[in-house]
């Protein structure tokens, strides 16, 4: 099966959803890795590469916008028709992203979602699922229950204990952005990652209702 993973910034990759990435490798499905943005520091992509190779993904583009400059102009107009054009070129049967939240209210990731869902239902190529990543996961006190949903409309888990290393070497891969303490800090709350089962035809509800790595909740 081929997964891409529509995501904005190099790190996402590993933060969001390392875990689900090498067990999705392990299995041997392809996984294709598209960032929204480059970075201008050679360093960061350098760390990018080598964190895709602990994760065992073997394609990745890098877009070229910018950190920090994705806005509704570029999210409804070259964004979009970029992403579109990715969903056509690789046409994988899952798209993942995060979630319209971005998880924690960053721009770019709210940007490259809103894209993403437009690109999978615009696109020539029909996809047979959509699946947003979530960042708070169920059962956790909500800090803002004002903006946050109090139940999160989680659909799958996966469980990603037996990977914890790789995605935390991954994580750490990126030296330039974690200083140490991330990673550890991650790793009371790291044993799952969830999802959203947001778009799916009979075909993509089937797969991932049998899925053994996505568990249905």
């Amino acid at each position: 099966m081929k997964y891409l993973f529509l995501l904005a910034h190099p790190d996402d990759e590993a933060v969001a959803a390392g875990g689900t990435i090498r067990l999705l490798a392990n299995q041997g499905d392809e996984i294709i890795v598209v960032l929204a943005t480059s970075p201008e520091e050679k360093t960061r992509i350098t760390e990018f590469k080598k964190s895709c190779e602990i994760l065992g993904v073997r394609q990745f583009k890098l877009l070229k916008f910018k950190d920090g400059e994705i806005n509704n102009k570029l999210v409804w107009g070259k964004l979009e028709l970029q992403l579109i054009e990715q969903v056509e070129k690789y046409q994988p049967e899952a798209v993942i992203t995060f979630d319209h939240s971005g998880w924690y209210f960053h721009l770019d990731h709210v940007g490259v979602s809103i894209a993403a869902l437009r690109a999978v239902q615009r696109a020539k190529y029909k996809t047979q699922a959509l699946l947003f990543i979530l960042f708070h996961p169920p059962g956790i006190k909500i800090k803002w229950p004002y903006v946050y949903q109090k139940k999160l409309p989680v659909t799958h888990a996966v469980n990603i204990k037996n990977v914890l290393k790789q995605k935390t070497a991954a994580i750490k891969a990126h030296k330039s952005q974690y200083f140490g303490f991330l990673p550890s800090m991650l790793l009371g709350r790291m044993s799952k990652e969830y999802f959203q089962l947001v778009l799916a035809t009979r075909k993509g509800k089937k797969w991932f209702n049998k899925s053994e790595i996505f568990k249905k909740l």
